[in-house]
């Protein structure tokens, strides 16, 4: 019956559809001869039947974030990197040892060539996950940066690269400033998450890293340089 249960709950993650939608307000501008942003910001993250209910929302005065609020399911988050900074010197020392760090085993370094494969799967891993989510935008934005050039720059890439059709976009030349609404939703499955992560272990060299960390001599052989 347990075996079932869990069964049925792995299917249920790996091919059942998690819909989400994200959707961002903001009403942000500088005033004029200045860059610095005034106004607020929100958005909010929903994943399929309530599991993941996040919420932002901030406020500028003249680039300086003046108020900020972050919900998670309802519950505001509250920092903790002071409490994490004052922590008691010595909470690290072993018991019955004061004052010795802790020894470690030298373990095997990385090579040049497993970095460069990681840097390269990592670069890939953004563009990877955004087409396996199917998304769709809508939105109605004024978008403006203070340099009209750079502003300009964004339009001519919008243009010539067709991207953001569904949204619309209003240049603002005069001034900094963003002002408008965008949804984004999409469907996030479990399976496609597991094919892209077997992409990046399958990379021969992360592939015989993570191979070479296992003790038992005979499955480490069987498995070496599986990698593709």
């Amino acid at each position: 019956m347990l075996l079932g249960l869990l069964a049925l709950l792995g299917l249920t993650l790996l091919f059942v559809p998690w819909r989400f939608r994200l959707r961002a307000e903001a009403d942000l501008a500088a005033a004029d001869g200045e860059d610095a942003l005034t106004g607020s910001a929100e958005g909010r993250l929903r994943l399929r039947w309530g599991v993941l209910n996040l919420a932002v929302a901030a406020a500028w005065n003249h680039g300086a974030p003046v108020q900020w609020d972050v919900r998670l399911l309802g519950r505001p988050l509250k920092g903790g990197g002071r409490e994490a900074a004052a922590r008691r010197p010595g909470r690290w020392r072993r018991r019955g040892t004061p004052g010795r760090r802790a020894r470690r085993r030298p373990g095997r370094r990385p090579s040049p060539a497993l970095l460069k494969a990681v840097v390269q799967e990592l670069a890939r891993l953004p563009g990877r996950f955004w087409r396996s989510l199917g998304t769709t935008a809508a939105g109605e934005l004024t978008y403006g940066f203070s340099d009209p050039s750079v502003t300009g720059f964004c339009e001519a890439v919008r243009w010539g690269t067709g991207l953001g059709r569904s949204l619309r976009l209003s240049p603002d030349f005069s001034r900094p400033c963003l002002v408008g609404w965008a949804e984004l939703t999409g469907s996030l499955y479990g399976f496609r998450l597991l094919i892209i992560a077997w992409r990046v272990l399958r990379k021969r060299e992360i592939w015989n890293y993570l191979v070479g960390q296992i003790r038992f001599r005979p499955i480490r052989q069987i498995l070496m340089q599986g990698g593709s």
